[in-house]
């Protein structure tokens, strides 16, 4: 079977996998997906919420208050956090939105900017609570 330009059917499919592949290994560089564990962002990400997250460019954009974002752990650098930002310049304020079950900046401190590489941006699972993980305006005088 041939195409109506007379190109073959498993060239012009093995072309599109190909392209397929080579699309996803770039988005890749540029987005990733992680899973929430622990109840410190609810209600805004409960645990089992799985985000698709976008790389931050320094140049294009840093952190801003009220973003949602992945941190390195300063505590173990193995692992990230998910922590609102509070506070943003060099250094950065990390906040969870509920603070009783939190461990964030109150505790460690705050993180230098670049401790964040990523910035959630969707969440698509469960698919009760699909859509965009807004950011909050986050007040100087509030207290959390």
């Amino acid at each position: 079977m041939t195409t109506p330009r007379g190109r073959s059917w498993p060239l012009f499919a093995i072309l599109g996998v190909a392209a397929g592949v080579w699309l996803s290994l770039a988005a890749r560089r540029w987005l990733d997906v992680v899973e929430v564990q622990g109840g410190s962002m609810a209600p805004a990400l409960l645990p089992g919420d799985r985000l698709l997250v976008e790389r931050l460019t320094y140049r294009r954009r840093a952190p801003r208050a009220g973003d949602v974002v992945l941190a390195i752990d300063p505590r173990a650098p193995e692992r990230e956090l998910i922590k609102r930002v509070h506070a943003a310049g060099p250094e950065l304020d990390l906040r969870g939105d509920a603070p009783e079950a939190s461990t964030d900046s109150r505790t460690f401190g705050v993180v230098p900017a670049t401790a964040v590489r990523w910035r959630a941006a969707f969440r698509y699972w469960p698919p009760g609570r699909i859509g965009t993980v807004g950011r909050l305006r986050v007040s100087r005088r509030a207290r959390w």
